[in-house]
């Protein structure tokens, strides 16, 4: 759900003040994360290791409340639960972007995802479902895309137009490596200044490398 934000008494009124004066306040960082646990586990019971770290992902960042914000005119609106825009591949080379909700149950989660994935058409816009949200206002989501068959140390992101680095967080997630015996996979995310510190990065990381080594 949509909320407005007062932000006469808002905490971060002072932050959103300063930071939404800058020509770009969108920055992005780049982490990895210990998968061991999580790739194992879905190689074991022969699951998807993508939905896995895609709920990992999306519970992390249900978890921390400034993912949520978004700038709504000349204020600010928070949503209370984030779905993700996923880009899938599709046959001929492309891919097709789907909107995934968040299901706190995972079993549950699992089973809408593969629904949803099932579903995708073949010759379908790639970007519809972006479009749809930005033109309703609905904008309660982040992106999650994965380049499983690349690995990458950090990340720069496409601009959406002046003052704009995007409509809501991107998440990238790369290619899972061996290191020291352990499994590790690198997350990038970027995000707006205005809305979220390093701090809640911090909280934010630290929370999806618990969901993955967690028992789903």
């Amino acid at each position: 759900m949509k909320h407005r934000i007062d932000t006469k008494t808002w905490e971060r009124r002072d932050n959103w003040l300063f930071m939404k004066e800058f020509a770009n306040s969108w920055y992005s960082i780049t982490s990895e994360v210990d998968c061991t646990e999580a790739l194992n586990e879905s190689k074991q019971n022969h699951t998807s290791f993508f939905i896995k770290y895609l709920y990992a992902i999306l519970r992390a960042a249900n978890e921390v409340r400034e993912l949520g914000y978004r700038p709504d005119g000349e204020g600010v609106c928070w949503f209370d639960t984030l779905g993700a825009t996923v880009p899938v591949a599709v046959k001929g080379g492309t891919f097709y972007t789907v909107l995934i909700p968040y299901i706190e149950d995972y079993q549950a989660f699992y089973d809408k995802v593969k629904e949803i994935i099932a579903d995708i058409p073949e010759n379908g816009d790639p970007y519809g479902v972006n479009r749809e949200l930005i033109e309703s206002g609905e904008t309660g989501v982040v992106n999650i895309s994965a380049t499983p068959t690349l690995y990458f140390t950090s990340m720069t992101y496409t601009f959406h137009k002046p003052g704009l680095g995007s409509d809501w967080p991107l998440i990238n997630v790369g290619k899972a490596m061996r290191k020291e015996g352990r499994w590790v996979m690198p997350i990038g995310i970027y995000v707006d200044h205005c809305f979220v510190d390093g701090a809640n990065l911090g909280e934010f990381m630290n929370k999806v490398q618990r969901f993955l080594g967690a028992a789903l």
